[in-house]
């Protein structure tokens, strides 16, 4: 973290962010996560849904287009386990910021890149455990309704 100001000034915005209640935090981390998706990811989910051909046809374009994570269909064929083998939010690798909170963010982007491919058809991000949280590994399960699943 080469920045002075950005070193400071993301200290104030964890500190706030720990002192947030939690649906004032949800807004906010929902709107960052938006935000994030709609930089880079989103556009890849969107394109790689639209030429796939079913839904393991879309995790295997996942895949190939983000190598460092591992998605998996649970055996009930509603559900996607996918796991991050490293942090790649670039507040967390630039050092600014190393809150779990921010986790959230991440959620919501995830949320936001699924609704965007497959349409907003009740899909559910959860949180399962992340790198900030103290774990080895970021792990999320995506819910999808099974109407949605045969295309």
């Amino acid at each position: 973290m080469s920045d002075p100001f950005l070193s400071h000034w993301f200290k104030g915005f964890e500190a706030a962010l720990e002192r947030m209640d939690e649906e004032s935090r949800k807004d906010l981390l929902a709107q960052c996560g938006r935000a994030c998706s709609a930089s880079h990811t989103r556009r890849i989910y969107v394109d790689e849904y639209r030429d796939a051909i079913d839904l393991p046809d879309f995790i295997a374009r996942l895949k190939t287009r983000f190598p460092e994570s591992d998605f998996c269909i649970a055996e009930d064929g509603n559900t996607v386990e996918l796991t991050y083998r490293y942090c790649a939010c670039d507040l967390v690798t630039n050092g600014y910021l190393k809150t779990p909170l921010l986790c959230e963010c991440s959620r919501q982007s995830l949320q936001d890149n699924w609704e965007a491919a497959l349409g907003s058809w009740n899909i559910q991000v959860e949180l399962i455990h992340s790198i900030l949280g103290g774990n080895a590994c970021c792990r999320f399960r995506i819910h999808i309704p099974s109407h949605h699943i045969d295309g």
